[in-house]
């Protein structure tokens, strides 16, 4: 099981949009959200936006969203503790 004290410095020092453009080359800052194609859907204009300030992402064209562990378990299929783990791997911070 992974502390919840865990959980949450990983969810407040990881940032959600470094995490994302390894897995949405497309990502490119428009204003104060990036914006791409998404990774989840067949799509020609970007629907995909992520938001530093609030830590999360969203699409308006397949309508899923959710912070940096639901895009993780999304995207690589795994389930929340993976995903927590599988953040933490990707930012190089270690889990208790």
């Amino acid at each position: 099981m992974i502390p919840k004290k865990s959980i949450e410095y990983i969810r407040t020092h990881v940032r959600v949009e470094d995490i994302v453009m390894k897995y949405v080359p497309s990502l490119k800052k428009k204003g104060k959200n990036y914006l791409g194609l998404c990774p989840f859907h067949k799509e020609k204009t970007p629907s995909f936006t992520v938001s530093p300030d609030k830590q999360i992402f969203h699409c308006f064209g397949c309508n899923t969203g959710g912070n940096i562990f639901t895009f993780i378990s999304k995207i690589e299929n795994l389930n929340f503790p993976d995903s927590v783990r599988h953040v933490a791997r990707l930012s190089g911070i270690e889990i208790d």
